[in-house]
């Protein structure tokens, strides 16, 4: 009986999952072990070092530019935010990306770790002194 109730759980939990899959409810990051996965890292250091803070703030939290964990995960589609990065948005101070070779190369890992931010899994401290730190 015992067996019967494990394989009952486990054919449930994979269903679920599955279906999640379908559903669309896979995240861009990855928290493994109680740390935040390598594309999330990386795209921590590409808002770090492609000057986003500057307008977005620390973490993206907003400043003159808006909230961008809340604009990823509420508002804009991941194509949306690929092509305001790499466009710029017209009629705000957002400039185009599509010459920064850092960004362009990361966007993947950006969008995932916005998403986490978003998400609230990540806080807008250094992720490597704290990885999940909100």
């Amino acid at each position: 009986m015992n067996k019967l109730i494990k394989s009952i759980a486990i054919s449930s939990m994979a269903s679920m999952i599955s279906f999640s899959a379908i559903a669309g409810d896979e995240k861009p990051y990855q928290v493994v072990d109680g740390s935040i996965s390598a594309n999330a890292m990386e795209g921590w250091k590409t808002y770090n070092g492609g000057g986003c803070g500057t307008c977005h703030g620390k973490g993206g939290i907003g400043a003159v530019g808006p909230n961008l964990g809340q604009s990823v995960t509420q508002k804009l589609s991941k194509d949306d935010f690929f092509n305001i990065v790499t466009n710029g948005k017209s009629g705000t101070m957002m400039r185009p990306h599509k010459t920064n070779k850092r960004v362009m190369d990361n966007l993947e890992n950006l969008y995932a770790y916005l998403v986490a931010r978003g998400d609230d899994v990540l806080g807008p401290g250094n992720l490597i002194k704290m990885p999940l730190g909100k």
